[in-house]
């Protein structure tokens, strides 16, 4: 991107790299495509209604508004909301504790190179068949009880 197509004189004007967004432009376009995925959704209610009527949510409506069982749910949002912080902070504690701990120290080490004499010693077979079966396009493979190749062809 960020070449002129041909015939086209202008440059681009579509921003390829966030980073070079001013933090207020970066927020305004979380914010706008939040408020588009609410429409977008809002668009669907119909259809989603006219579905759950068709397969008998209506008991829902009935026992919710009707019956009055929106209390019961208000009355133990709070406990939710409690259960969910509770989650929500130890999930936090755990992961600052692991920032903390593990902070500029990577761990993790790439594997070391598998040679081909290494490959065929583990399979159990010769180094120079392995190289001439190693660059063909279909190869059979029997193997025994014991998961030792037996024959390739």
């Amino acid at each position: 991107m960020g070449q002129s197509r041909p015939g086209n004189q202008m440059k681009d004007l579509i921003l390829d790299s966030p980073s070079m967004q001013s933090l207020w432009q970066r927020y305004s376009s979380v914010i706008l495509t939040f408020i588009f995925w609410v429409l977008w959704f809002f668009l669907w209610v119909p259809v989603a209604t006219l579905l759950a009527w068709y397969l008998g949510f209506h008991r829902v409506y009935f026992e919710m508004f009707t019956l009055q069982g929106y209390k019961q749910v208000i009355h133990n949002f709070v406990t939710f909301l409690i259960s969910v912080a509770i989650m929500g902070g130890s999930l936090a504690i755990w992961a600052a504790y692991n920032f903390i701990r593990f902070k500029g120290n990577d761990r993790r080490a790439k594997p070391q190179s598998v040679t081909l004499e290494d490959q065929a010693e583990f399979f159990g077979i010769d180094s120079e068949l392995l190289r001439k079966y190693r660059h063909a396009s279909y190869v059979s493979v029997s193997f025994d009880d014991n998961g030792k190749i037996t024959d390739l062809s």
